[in-house]
């Protein structure tokens, strides 16, 4: 069967291809993309041709072991159903749906090991942010928020917003969050952030800090 995928083919310049997929191998799988994410990070790079030289889409995932030349494909968010299953494959993959670190396409062949299977209760256009929402929690991590003190959250992008997501539910003293844009503001405060403050605004940066030194006090 033939899959259409993205192809970046210069700086600025992006088309959609349609190619062959190779029957599969034993232990292999083939999965129907039922949506991809876009990043608005690295792929903005590679879209504008800013990409360092040398420097590898990324070391650890299988499906981007390729130099970081035109023309190349990339896109590591997908979430999709495996439609077809090789030999050696366990029967339970069958109609799975899964995550995967995958270049944007309608369809491509993996193994089971290379992606993750969800629960059937999450949607995939939610799905589609766990790798988003691996990097909120390592913020965590690396931030060890403690009971009782106070967060500042510098901006509301997705990473943003799912790290507030997260902290909301951490017995802070204070959950704090900066953007410039009005609708990213409204979102953290329906997800808990206490205060949400532009920083475009020197009145509004004036109150946050007021409101961090009461704490203090």
């Amino acid at each position: 069967m033939k899959a259409r995928q993205l192809w970046f083919t210069n700086p600025y310049q992006t088309e959609i291809r349609e190619q062959e997929l190779a029957p599969l191998a034993p232990g292999q799988i083939r999965i129907k993309t039922h949506c991809s994410a876009i990043s608005t990070g690295t792929e903005m790079l590679v879209y504008r041709g800013q990409l360092p030289e040398g420097l590898t889409l990324d070391a650890t995932l299988a499906s981007l072991q390729q130099p970081p030349t035109y023309p190349l494909q990339y896109g590591y968010a997908c979430v999709g159903c495996v439609e077809q299953i090789g030999e050696a494959v366990a029967a339970s993959w069958q109609d799975k749906r899964v995550f995967a670190f995958q270049p944007h396409a309608s369809h491509f062949v993996t193994t089971p090991e290379q992606v993750i299977a969800l629960p059937n209760d999450i949607e995939p256009e939610a799905a589609v942010f766990l790798a988003n929402m691996e990097t909120a929690v390592n913020l965590v991590l690396d931030g060890g928020p403690a009971l009782g003190e106070r967060v500042v959250v510098l901006g509301q992008g997705v990473v943003g917003l799912l790290l507030s997501s997260v902290l909301a539910r951490f017995p802070l003293a204070q959950l704090h969050a900066l953007d410039s844009i009005v609708e990213r503001r409204g979102r953290a405060l329906r997800l808990g952030v206490k205060q949400v403050y532009d920083p475009a605004s020197d009145v509004q940066k004036a109150a946050l800090r007021q409101a961090l030194q009461s704490v203090s006090q």
